[in-house]
């Protein structure tokens, strides 16, 4: 099982293409890079390039309206996105491997012939306006605004640039110039960086997008490149954050006289995080430091770059004993041999991952190019030699103390400097690098026999690609399902982490009934890895852990979402594979103590239940609410009608709530299935709104479709149809036949079941729709999540 290696082709315009081909996948993933970002907007209109991004998904020349790229991506079922960082925008989507050229003509005349209406710019500021006040009460962006506030004056990591009312002043015809001219100098060709996955042979898909990207033109001039201003040195290297969740965040400012640090910061974070014994973690823990230790990239541009690293369970005390120990583990390491060894390892690491990635996010990997060994090597030394003088170290303090308001740009910051505190005297403690991991080197890893399980095994196709494994066992813990399932994670922090350096993803669901485990990724891998982790996970708690924050509150609502659809409590072990081979399947088989046939399970009961409103408290001023509606009956007739139905109100319900009336820039509507349980699903955060208004405004926007979907000929329903039957035949893909086939499992359907919702497809009229939105207003059985109350009424 092996991935093409990538191609890349430079065309005349000075756009770059860079592609590789996924055998396996059904769709194709783009990601289309503008080097320009929020440092290079003008100073005077903080927010003005994320503005840009957003207006540009309101209409274009050639494609107005519901004609762009997000209404065409969407009724095709595929997924569609952009994000604006310091140095670059990403535009991003994923689409069935055959509308990859009308996709990206949309996508191209969005970017290159905007129409960047006033009457658009003022509406989509209020959504900017409300993204922003959600980011600014977010955990996670006061820490990395404040570690900002560290560097040296004018460079603008110290700046929070997300844009609002006050910044966005759409009226006023000097930003109306700036905004265009921001479009013109950097919306060039030259400036493009397009990277496609898919099933296609490679010069298929250069071909493609040559002939589409390559008749844009290269632009007029160039964009003069401003060096940017100085990350070093520190203006405040100590820090007090008042914040609501106490600790210790250590950053770590580095600038080189070097392109490109890409695949040295990646082999640096990779070793930081490594739990291993002999690493830095496993030291830190054996000093009593912390218990965990998170590190991430900031900030990244040619030879600049800001770190974070978090150490939860470390205290302010710890600080100084904290920044001792990091310096001395790069110093100890620094020059290491070992270090051409663990490289060697990460490759191969990272080989494996990208099999499991979907060809969206196999995508955004390719936006970063392959790098030469000594080129990696020598950078890593310098970002060790950077890190062991700690002449960019940056110590954040957060604790709820009061603190004065620190004059940052964008986001008001309770935030002092400290004296740095007398230096710690470097700790000597003999550090090493971690060896290879034993499920890499294929080395027998498995602690623990799996007690008796019930299995089922689909083999893999014949064009490879990764390969899934779905488990399902009881709680032994005590408490309710949220502080089983934060200890349980807590618990396999180590082996997840490990697993995904691998390519093995995992997703673990705990409710009352259960708890539910999905691993993807190389075949070989997931039944030693499988050995190691499910006993974790079936070994008792013996005192839960507190749930940890959540970041954004619609995310938070999310990952709570199935607990909306209870399952049967389950007292054994059962397993499905999808894309196992022969001698894994056999492998399986021997880790456990006894294996019988899965069973199929009951068809899951329908009890109409009125509205049930479960409300989950959360911190912040923010509202949201998910509001998920089951399907009334199991037959395939009403499952067709319904995901028709949902992909109908998709695009509505987004024009509706965020563009016309702005209650939020954070939603989604459409088909989902959870637990064995589909139905439609509604989700908003809003800044203006309470729960309770933002169910009524779902319920009275359900209300009003009954008119449009009346309106609605043949053609526009059969392209709705057309449009779901890809996802619903029998998939090649590994990982998408494997979702669908738990998904039946834990329904109780057999697997013709969606053989028989395609047949049902192509005979649905307009009146079945009718018919299904009066089954939908019923509310006969509607299940909220939300962060508030529901009204009195």
């Amino acid at each position: 099982m092996s991935n093409q290696a990538p191609v890349t082709r430079r065309l005349a315009n000075g756009a770059e293409l860079r592609v590789q081909q996924q055998p396996w996948a059904q769709q194709v993933g783009l990601c289309l890079r503008v080097a320009a970002g929020s440092h290079d907007e003008p100073p005077a209109y903080p927010g003005l390039a994320h503005f840009l991004e957003h207006l540009l998904f309101l209409g274009s020349r050639d494609y107005p309206g519901e004609q762009g790229v997000m209404a065409f991506v969407q009724r095709h079922g595929g997924l569609v996105n952009a994000s604006t960082q310091a140095r670059h925008t990403d535009f991003v989507c994923e689409v069935p491997a055959e509308l990859l050229q009308p996709a990206l003509m949309r996508l191209l005349d969005m970017l290159g012939q905007p129409l960047l209406e006033l009457d658009a710019q003022v509406r989509e500021r209020e959504v900017l306006h409300a993204e922003y006040q959600a980011r600014s009460q977010d955990a996670d962006s006061r820490i990395n605004h404040a570690l900002g506030q560290a560097l040296a004056a004018g460079h603008r990591c110290g700046a929070f640039l997300a844009g609002d009312r006050s910044t966005l002043v759409v009226e006023s015809a000097e930003f109306q110039q700036a905004l265009r001219d921001h479009h013109q100098r950097h919306y060039q060709a030259r400036h493009m960086n397009l990277t496609l996955v898919g099933p296609q042979p490679a010069e298929q898909l250069l071909d493609i997008a040559e002939a589409l990207l390559g008749a844009l033109p290269a632009g007029e001039g160039d964009a003069c490149f401003v060096p940017p201003a100085d990350l070093l040195p520190l203006r405040a290297p100590c820090l007090h954050l008042q914040h609501s969740r106490s600790g210790v965040h250590l950053g770590l400012a580095v600038q080189l006289d070097t392109p490109h640090l890409n695949a040295s910061l990646d082999l640096l974070l990779d070793a930081l995080q490594d739990p291993a014994p002999g690493g830095l973690l496993d030291g830190l823990r054996e000093l009593q430091l912390c218990r965990q230790l998170q590190a991430r990239v900031l900030y990244q541009h040619r030879g600049q770059c800001l770190l974070r690293l978090d150490f939860p369970g470390a205290t302010a005390e710890q600080g100084a004993a904290l920044r001792a120990a990091v310096q001395s583990w790069a110093a100890q390491l620094q020059g290491d041999a070992d270090w051409s060894l663990r490289l060697l390892h990460q490759q191969q690491a990272a080989a494996l991952r990208l099999l499991g990635l979907s060809p969206l996010a196999a995508a955004r990997e390719l936006q970063s190019p392959a790098q030469d060994d000594s080129h990696t090597l020598r950078g890593l030394n310098a970002l060790l030699a950077c890190l062991a003088r700690g002449d960019g170290l940056i110590e954040l303090q957060c604790d709820e103390q009061v603190r004065p308001l620190w004059p940052a740009i964008g986001l008001d910051l309770p935030l002092q400097a400290l004296p740095m505190p007398s230096p710690t005297p470097m700790s000597n403690h003999p550090w090493r690098l971690p060896g290879n991991d034993p499920l890499l080197a294929g080395a027998a890893v498995a602690s623990a026999v799996l007690p008796l399980a019930a299995l089922r095994h689909h083999p893999g196709r014949t064009k490879g690609g990764p390969a899934a494994l779905y488990w399902r066992g009881p709680c032994s813990g005590v408490g309710d399902a949220a502080a089983i399932e934060t200890g349980l994670l807590a618990r396999s922090a180590d082996l997840r982490w490990r697993g995904e350096r691998l390519g093995i993803s995992c997703q673990l669901s705990v409710q009352a009934a259960g708890w539910s485990l999905s691993l993807r990724g190389p075949a070989p891998l997931l039944p030693a890895f499988s050995a190691l982790l499910v006993p974790l996970l079936l070994a008792a708690l013996d005192d839960p852990a507190e749930p940890a924050p959540q970041g954004m509150l619609l995310r938070a609502l999310l990952q709570r979402l199935p607990q909306l659809c209870e399952m049967p409590k389950t007292s054994r072990l059962e397993g499905l594979s999808v894309g196992l081979g022969a001698s894994e399947q056999a492998q399986l088989a021997e880790l456990c103590s006894a294996v019988e046939a899965l069973a199929d399970m009951s068809p899951t009961a329908r009890i109409a239940t009125g509205i049930d409103w479960q409300q989950v408290v959360q911190p912040g001023t923010d509202a949201a609410l998910l509001l998920f509606c089951p399907l009334p009956a199991g037959d395939a007739c009403t499952e067709a009608a319904w995901r028709v139905l949902g992909q109908v109100l998709q695009g509505r319900f987004y024009q509706r709530l965020r563009g016309e009336l702005q209650l939020g820039y954070a939603l989604f509507a459409g088909f989902r299935q959870l637990e064995g349980c589909r139905g439609l699903l509604f989700a908003l955060q809003s800044p203006v709104c309470k729960a309770a208004d933002i169910f009524e405004h779902i319920r009275a926007f359900l209300g009003e479709q009954r008119q449009l979907l009346a309106a609605l000929d043949d053609e526009a329903v059969s392209r709705y149809r057309d449009a779901l039957l890809p996802a619903l035949s029998p998939a090649e893909a590994n990982l998408a036949r494997a979702e669908q086939l738990w998904q039946l499992h834990l329904a109780g359907l057999p697997e013709a079941h969606l053989q028989r919702v395609q047949l049902a497809l192509t005979a649905l009229t307009k009146n079945d729709l009718l018919l299904v939105h009066e089954q939908l207003l019923s509310a006969s059985d509607w299940r909220v999540l939300a962060s508030g109350a529901p009204s009195p009424a």
